[in-house]
């Protein structure tokens, strides 16, 4: 070894973004498990973490080069890619989001809840809003859109989807129990 696993991250993403392969492969040790965890994490079993995290990893090793330490650390740097693509995934599936056809089971947690004295579910919760606060919550927090997206797919102005989405969110907290 070159001495790369002794480098801070920063060292070792400004190597990587000169094409080293050994900076590469000291960092794939250091981020690939992390980046696998984070994945599956965000993922819940919609998406295919290996898949995304190879994908997040031929990313990083094109843009390396255009990392800058004065807008912050390596590891924000690296999981924002990660969750931005995560993102894009989720985007590029949406087929049910595009034709408006809200299906809440394909964007619901498929394993079952960690409290099992919960009793009403987030689905359950979500299909009891009416579909002005319901379809925004869907969008942005389970279809990973921005505000913007949402309000241009929902044909409202940003200030009513956040309004909107404000509304739900309290509906939901209301439903759900939570204080």
């Amino acid at each position: 070894m070159d001495g790369y696993g002794r480098l801070g991250h920063r060292e070792l993403l400004e190597a990587v973004g000169r094409q080293d392969r050994e900076a590469f492969r000291e960092f794939y040790d250091r981020f690939a498990g992390r980046l696998l965890a984070y994945v599956q994490a965000m993922g819940k079993g919609r998406i295919s973490t290996e898949d995304v995290v190879q994908e997040v990893l031929v990313a990083i090793w094109r843009k390396a080069a255009q990392y800058r330490a004065d807008l912050g650390n390596p590891e924000a740097w690296i999981f924002t890619i990660t969750r931005n693509k995560v993102f894009d995934i989720w985007r590029s599936n949406s087929a049910v989001i595009e034709d408006g056809d809200w299906n809440l089971e394909a964007f619901m947690d498929p394993s079952p809840p960690s409290d099992p004295t919960l009793a009403v579910s987030l689905g359950k919760a979500l299909a009891g809003l009416p579909p002005e606060q319901r379809d925004p919550l869907i969008l942005s927090y389970f279809g990973g859109h921005t505000y913007e997206e949402t309000a241009r797919r929902l044909k409202v102005p940003l200030g009513t989807l956040k309004s909107r989405i404000r509304a739900g969110l309290c509906q939901l907290k209301q439903h759900l129990g939570s204080p």
